[in-house]
């Protein structure tokens, strides 16, 4: 059961979002989308058709969440004490929300998420770690990331010059299918690959593998997290009335007020869940921004007065 969600807006623009519930009601909107109906956005689904896997994601990792456990089980067994992401942009910003928001649990290993190349944080993060009883992650949708190829190379030879080492089984890759990350994956010999669904892009990738293999690293309760999730989808399905829509009215709410020229939206998050702004951030404005138009989220903003934020 989701949370009842507070909302009001001054009295001038209630009459827009009235007008935007009405616009997608009229079009059935929700209905079409998850039905993954591609002329919600355009005629020819050449760019569409193969991103729309996020909407069923869910119940796709729901089937694998023992096969999480069971790897992160494996890890602790080895006495893996450090873990670390090397990934950029939706491959590091769903795990660093949960990094950030849960934490590792009493006896399963720190995570460090390693999305830059600025030498200072890979250094602090090379001493902050026992290379010999560390686990690197190396996630990248496309598998030729190269910042990811750049860190994985640092790390390589971090490890292989550490006694005791255990070479690839060290690495874990999460990549879509075919890549060359999964090749070079299969040729280093690492201890698993994890082949994401090719149809979810990564700022839509945290419910996936490149999210959950790092919550269940954890320690966090993966089914427990997609059992949430369910419940947040069932509610984002609702047709009508598109108030008991917590996706669909927030849609509708920020594409009328952008249409009238309130384009900003400010992400305020509580600091247990701050790194949620981000994500939310990047979610936004690589979503709605692609041609020039859309959304300006901004995260991190002092709390003022509302008309201190402009439009």
């Amino acid at each position: 059961m989701t949370r009842q969600i507070d909302r009001s807006f001054p009295l001038e623009l209630q009459s827009l979002v009235v007008a935007g519930h009405t616009r997608l009601d009229a079009s059935h909107a929700v209905e079409r989308l998850w039905a993954q109906d591609h002329r919600l956005w355009k005629p020819d689904p050449t760019d569409i058709a193969n991103r729309l896997g996020w909407l069923t994601v869910i119940e796709y990792m729901t089937d694998r969440t023992e096969e999480l456990r069971a790897f992160a089980a494996s890890a602790n067994k080895r006495g893996i004490r450090d873990v670390v992401l090397l990934g950029m942009g939706g491959s590091s910003l769903g795990p660093e929300v949960l990094r950030t928001t849960f934490g590792s649990l009493r006896g399963y290993p720190r995570l460090w998420v390693l999305d830059s190349t600025v030498p200072g944080w890979v250094q602090q993060v090379t001493r902050a770690i026992d290379p010999a009883r560390s686990l690197f992650i190396l996630a990248s949708k496309s598998g030729g990331t190269i910042e990811v190829m750049s860190l994985f190379a640092h790390f390589w030879e971090l490890v292989h010059q550490t006694p005791g080492h255990q070479g690839g089984s060290q690495f874990v890759a999460i990549t879509d299918p075919g890549t060359g990350l999964e090749k070079l994956a299969v040729e280093h010999q690492f201890w698993r690959i994890f082949t994401n669904p090719p149809d979810i892009g990564g700022r839509y990738s945290v419910l996936s593998y490149f999210g959950l293999v790092p919550a269940a690293l954890m320690g966090i309760d993966v089914a427990r997290l997609l059992t949430r999730a369910i419940a947040m989808a069932k509610a984002c399905r609702i047709p009508s009335p598109l108030e008991q829509n917590p996706g669909a009215d927030l849609g509708a709410a920020m594409a009328s007020l952008a249409q009238a020229g309130r384009n900003k939206v400010t992400l305020i998050a509580s600091p247990q869940i701050a790194a949620f702004g981000l994500w939310a951030e990047q979610l936004l404005a690589e979503s709605t921004g692609k041609e020039g138009t859309g959304l300006i989220p901004v995260a991190h903003e002092p709390i003022v007065t509302p008309t201190a934020y402009g439009t």
